[in-house]
């Protein structure tokens, strides 16, 4: 049985007034990694200051007008890199709405960038077309199998977006970033060791335990897109982060299209959630193995957060030393509280007709 362990702690203090005030402080401990979040509502006041609203809509609005003027992704054709014709033979790699090139700056040895709609330029996540999301997945998982076939040491991978500034992008229009590498990465690695302990102690998936578990609580389950479960964390370890699991795949190599429209699908809820509360910045990651076949043990999954609001002057609040170096960090909302925020957003996009395009 998956344990939810959590302390809670009381802190006592005396106001710039002189009243009394003490405030609680729970600390979770997350079943598989064994990291620590903290949570206090307490630090929502504060929190307004660094993560939660105040997004500076004009601003953002001037600032996609800008940048649309001069921006190389929109002119991919003419403007973007080209892979070798041994990767691809016509140099770009187009498919549906998404176009990936290889990245001016490389970090390993196949770096690559998919962008995920070269005709618009959006910096609204609700903005974002879901069936170019979902081809921006699959052109990634192209590039996957080809980074392999031409050297079948490059198994590591990651898959990811950083959106806006504040998100981590340097790049305004919308895109993914697609690596793989002879060495592994070491958050991955970790969980599979974690999942692969897990299997053998018990003989069963930690992903899909934990899921069961998650759906007779309730309290974090968000819902499904397809194939893909949507919930948040019980210990997150990001702002508002919530994950994207695919039961039965442990590689993003083994997910099909219908699985990439579910990814896409419960992406673009979460974030247009964010935006909503007056957060446009996001990040989010595929925890992706190395190797397919591996769905016994461990579970592709998507993990996605918000981050400081767009403004003039931002804050990474999120980046300050105990998350940057050691990992654990501070919450001001409970995760079942955001969740419940999410659910009801699925419940309202779930009538919506779905993309059926290829």
């Amino acid at each position: 049985m998956i344990d939810f362990a959590t302390v809670e702690e009381r802190a006592r203090l005396l106001d710039p007034a002189g009243n009394s005030v003490e405030q609680s402080i729970e600390h979770r401990t997350d079943p598989l990694t064994g990291a620590v979040a903290s949570i206090n509502a307490a630090l929502s006041e504060k929190a307004k200051a660094f993560l939660l609203g105040g997004g500076d809509v004009q601003l953002l609005g001037k600032y996609q007008e800008e940048t649309a003027k001069a921006c190389p992704f929109c002119d991919v054709a003419a403007k973007g890199t080209r892979f070798p014709r041994d990767v691809v033979e016509e140099g770009q790699l187009r498919i549906g709405r998404s176009t990936a090139v290889p990245n001016l700056f490389s970090k390993m040895a196949f770096d690559c960038v998919a962008i995920v709609d070269p005709g618009r330029h959006v910096l609204f996540p609700s903005q974002l077309a879901e069936e170019a999301l979902a081809d921006a997945i699959r052109v990634s998982r192209e590039l996957l199998g080809r980074a392999r076939s031409r050297d079948p040491r490059l198994v590591h991978h990651v898959v990811g977006m950083n959106f806006l500034p504040p998100g981590g992008s340097s790049m305004p229009h919308p895109h993914f970033q697609m690596h793989a590498r002879t060495v592994p990465y070491s958050g991955i690695a970790r969980l599979l060791a974690l999942s692969a302990a897990f299997r053998e102690r018990t003989g069963r998936n930690y992903w899909e335990e934990l899921l069961e578990r998650e759906k007779q609580v309730g309290a974090r389950y968000v819902g499904s897109t397809g194939r893909v479960e949507w919930m948040a964390p019980w210990a997150p370890t990001s702002q508002r982060e919530i994950w994207g699991l695919l039961p039965g795949a442990g590689s993003l190599l083994e997910s099909s299209d219908a699985d990439a429209r579910g990814f896409a699908a419960g992406i673009l809820r979460v974030v247009s959630l964010y935006e909503e509360e007056g957060g446009h910045a996001f990040t989010f990651a595929f925890f992706s193995g190395p190797q397919p076949g591996a769905g016994d043990r461990f579970s592709l999954h998507l993990k996605i957060c918000s981050r400081p609001p767009f403004r003039a002057m931002f804050s990474n609040y999120d980046t300050w030393f105990t998350p940057k170096f050691i990992g654990d960090d501070v919450h001001v909302s409970a995760p079942e509280q955001y969740a419940e925020q999410l659910r009801k957003r699925w419940t309202r996009t779930a009538t919506r007709t779905p993309w059926t395009g290829g």
